[in-house]
């Protein structure tokens, strides 16, 4: 009894300890959309420069994900872990510092990625250690947590960019960077799971390559991130360029955007084992479908908002329930892990940019059409997958 009491306390310790990690990494990588527009008036961006901004996050998370599967192979999870995560602090530090050229301001960006790809890939494989049910909620947990952190970071942004018209964004890009220190010295103590003793990439499990489940939950990651990656990117411009709403409630959609879904994502938690896995993910599906097009199509404040409240609710727990569908062959893998994150990022990199490249051209209108279709890619993987699973099971 003692010795299941004990592993009890070590798992939910590691749980309380990887939720706080998680919050910061929303907090620090998520509030970029928001920060686009003063970096677009202070700098003279254009929209093409933008979303290749935005898409070098992207690059930077795609190359950490990819590496995170093997730095542990090779340092060990706590320095692998420490290796990414420090760059955020760094970026961090270049936009509080008002260094604006082009070069550093994308150097900045790939930082973030390269920090997030980290976190993500070892907070993640973390919550796969745990067993059954807890790691499902445990999923909807750590991915609320980073909702929090996506939803305070713009608000504080909006309070310190209104007292200090001028200055505003840089402090709060400072304050940001101490809340990155506060993780690395997290990460420096935190006690983590058991690792092989045996090291090098010839050591890991590659078993999970032959399951077509993993292969269908992250087909699911990669239209889910590649929709979201260019909602929060480019919402609060959308907003404010196509003028349905103004300035002040176009930064306040990000905010409100992370607030629905850590909602979502708190009542996932709460619903874990009540309903089914492939049911929650078609409701989940449709409904974000159908409401992207109402606030797509809307042309004023009310249905346009109640759309972008119910494209948050439904997105809230895409992500947590299709990484939980994919992992289930991958628990405590850093590689599987790092693959499966790896494959859904690659729509990361490519839709902020397309997204950009269409508004330039043909306004921005036009770019968020381009999420739209994603929108629909998305339902169409959710569906297959479903239908792919039960079929195997008849």
């Amino acid at each position: 009894m003692n010795i299941q009491a004990s592993e009890q306390r070590r798992e939910n310790q590691l749980l309380y300890c990887v939720l706080f990690a998680f919050f910061v990494s929303g907090a620090a990588s998520q509030p970029l959309g928001s920060f686009i527009p003063f970096l677009r008036d202070t700098y003279g961006l254009s929209y093409d420069l933008s979303g290749v901004l935005l898409s070098c996050q992207s690059v930077g998370n795609l190359l950490a994900v990819l590496l995170a599967g093997f730095l542990p192979l090779w340092l060990g999870r706590r320095r692998a872990v420490l290796l990414t995560a420090v760059w955020m602090t760094a970026a961090y530090l270049i936009f509080a510092a008002g260094l604006g050229s082009a070069p550093l301001l994308a150097a900045a960006f790939l930082m973030t990625g390269v920090a997030r790809g980290g976190n993500s890939n070892f907070a993640n494989t973390m919550i796969s250690t745990l067993p059954g049910d807890k790691a499902t909620r445990g999923y909807n947990l750590l991915h609320g947590c980073f909702a929090v952190g996506a939803l305070i970071s713009p608000l504080l942004l909006v309070f310190c960019a209104g007292r200090w018209p001028t200055f505003g964004w840089r402090l709060t890009a400072g304050l940001l960077c101490l809340l990155c220190l506060s993780q690395l010295v997290l990460y420096a103590k935190m006690p983590l799971p058991h690792e092989p003793a045996q090291k090098g990439v010839r050591s890991a499990d590659r078993s999970f390559l032959k399951v077509k489940q993993f292969w269908l939950g992250s087909a699911m990651l990669l239209f889910y991130i590649s929709a979201e990656y260019a909602i929060v990117g480019w919402l609060v411009t959308y907003f404010q360029d196509t003028g349905v709403l103004d300035a002040s409630w176009s930064q306040l959609m990000n905010s409100l955007l992370w607030l629905v879904i850590f909602a979502g994502r708190m009542v996932g938690a709460a619903i874990t084992g009540k309903v089914s896995r492939n049911k929650l993910l078609l409701i989940d599906g449709a409904g974000f479908f159908a409401c992207f097009l109402v606030m797509f199509f809307s042309r004023t404040p009310a249905p346009i908002i109640l759309g972008l409240i119910g494209v948050g609710l439904f997105m809230a727990t895409i992500y947590p329930t299709a990484f939980a569908f994919g992992s289930d062959c991958i628990r405590g893998n850093d590689l599987g892990c790092s693959i499966m994150i790896f494959t859904g990022s690659v729509g990361g990199i490519i839709t902020p940019a397309l997204v950009g490249q269409v508004a330039e051209r043909a306004g921005i209108q036009a770019g968020m059409g381009v999420v739209a279709a994603l929108t629909a890619l998305l339902l169409a993987s959710i569906v297959l997958s479903v239908w792919s699973v039960k079929h195997a099971k008849a």
